[in-house]
């Protein structure tokens, strides 16, 4: 994620901004052609069922619309690549997204089963075109760009080296190249509109369609995110970024004055594989997060090998601006308490409101159609979700770094305000008019919208727990 400069003047002095930003685009376009193809596929073969002229004469009206619109908007995509950042919807965006939403909440309020499966197959058209011509725009631009000199050559084998950049005000900013976590960004993007699509479109039954929906769509949320670590020497601040959605973006300014050396502390029971990476002081030191000292791999050797690497690329940056002394060490789990304590209980805490959620939503009725309030619940359940993780990782985690990210205006709501309220209105919109107005009448009529926010609820913040389990930085106080 590039931070803007803070001075105007400021210069580069080493280093390369979005690094790999070319080979970046082709996994990007490869899952976005993808995505859109068995969307368009799907929408086209139920539209076909129905067999209405009319219908396939809109569709072919959304496909040019969406793909004009892709084509337009692969051009943002390729800016983002290109100075490694995260991606900012726009005004404009925000507000068409919204107004489509809008539409299909209008066409899903029709009585017609036949019109709302058309209706539904021909809003889903405009954005599986919308991929199609991201895809094809981001194959274009890289088929004129490409070469086979050694640099890009050189790119393509690290994708998993940090990126280093100094500016000449003594600032300097680590982060994943652009190879690196530019694809799982907008990958997770993908995964996100695909958990709307599979509770939408695919015929499964309502159990089943609910977990693959909200598994699809965590896995998105919690994906989309890039994250930078920002060295200044001057005022001996580490500035740590994580980018994310509807809550959650963090940040963490931590002043380095009162820590003398960067650690690499290692589990002595786990043979050295699990390792933290520790600012340690007299009084204090902070455990740094996770996801910035470890990298995935499939390969055990090239795991270790890799977040070897990565910690010494990181910890090489960290100890030469601040001129921190470097440590090794190896501890018991009694040692590392106030590591694994935290972490642990952050863990059992997430893996158990996924285990509820998964209960809630296999063994209990669901609604059989596409009402108009799950559509409106699925979107609530994204927002406020961060917010509740938040809360009860905090619980039981205390020792986790609060983020210093400036809270929203008096004036501007928070996204689980948004999110809390539009929850409240599905749960309403369930119950329908009768002249019997008993608790328990409207209480069964509410009963499976009601499940299905719980369920997804519980699934979302449990999955929310863990990634900031792996993005929090702890803090301990040494008396």
């Amino acid at each position: 994620m590039q931070v803007s400069p803070s001075h105007s003047q400021r210069q580069l002095v080493s280093g390369k901004v979005g690094w790999g930003w070319r080979q970046a685009t082709l996994p990007i376009s490869a899952n976005f052609f993808f995505a859109g193809l068995l969307i368009l596929v799907v929408a086209i073969a139920q539209l076909v069922r129905i067999g209405e002229s009319t219908f396939l004469a809109i569709a072919s009206l959304a496909l040019l619309v969406g793909f004009g619109i892709g084509i337009y908007l692969a051009k943002s995509v390729v800016n983002v690549c290109q100075q490694n950042s995260d991606y900012l919807f726009s005004r404009s965006q925000l507000i068409g997204m919204t107004a489509y939403w809008l539409i299909l909440i209008a066409g899903l309020s029709s009585a017609s089963e036949t019109f709302i499966k058309g209706f539904v197959a021909i809003w889903w058209i405009v954005p599986a075109a919308i991929f199609i011509g991201i895809s094809s725009s981001l194959t274009l631009r890289s088929g004129k760009s490409k070469t086979t000199d050694k640099k890009q050559i050189l790119e393509a084998v690290n994708a998993d080296v940090l990126n280093v950049v100094t500016y000449s005000d003594q600032t300097v900013l680590v982060s994943p190249s652009s190879l690196g976590q530019q694809p799982r960004q907008f990958n997770s993007l993908v995964l996100i509109v695909l958990g709307f699509f599979f509770w939408s479109m695919i015929d499964l039954s309502p159990n089943l369609r609910a977990i693959a929906a909200i598994g699809l769509t965590t896995s998105g949320m919690t994906g989309f995110f890039t994250w930078q670590a920002q060295l200044r020497s001057p005022e001996k601040v580490l500035h740590l970024r994580f980018s994310g959605l509807w809550g959650l973006a963090a940040e963490y300014v931590i002043n380095i004055k009162p820590f003398s050396c960067l650690s690499v502390i290692k589990l002595q029971e786990a043979g050295g594989e699990l390792s933290w990476m520790q600012l340690s002081g007299n009084n204090s030191d902070i455990t740094l997060p996770l996801a910035m000292t470890i990298l995935p791999s499939s390969n055990k050797e090239a795991t270790n090998q890799k977040a070897s690497d990565q910690n010494d690329e990181l910890g090489q940056a960290i100890r030469e601006e601040f001129r921190l002394a470097k440590q090794e060490t190896e501890r018991d789990s009694l040692g590392m308490a106030t590591v694994l304590l935290p972490q642990g209980a952050g863990i059992l805490a997430g893996t158990a409101f996924i285990v509820l959620g998964l209960v809630l939503l296999f063994f209990f009725p669901l609604p059989t159609s596409l009402p108009t309030e799950s559509a409106i619940a699925w979107l609530g359940v994204c927002l406020v979700s961060p917010a509740i993780a938040r809360f009860f990782l905090q619980l039981v985690a205390p020792n986790s770094l609060q983020s210093d990210r400036p809270s929203y205006s008096k004036n501007h709501l928070q996204s689980w305000e948004i999110g809390t309220a539009i929850l409240l209105i599905s749960a309403f919109l369930s119950t329908q008019p009768t002249t019997k107005t008993a608790p328990l009448i409207i209480f069964t009529q509410s009963l499976p919208i009601l499940t299905l926010i719980c369920g997804w609820l519980s699934i979302s913040i449990g999955a929310c727990i863990l990634a900031f389990v792996r993005r929090t930085p702890l803090w301990n106080t040494n008396y």
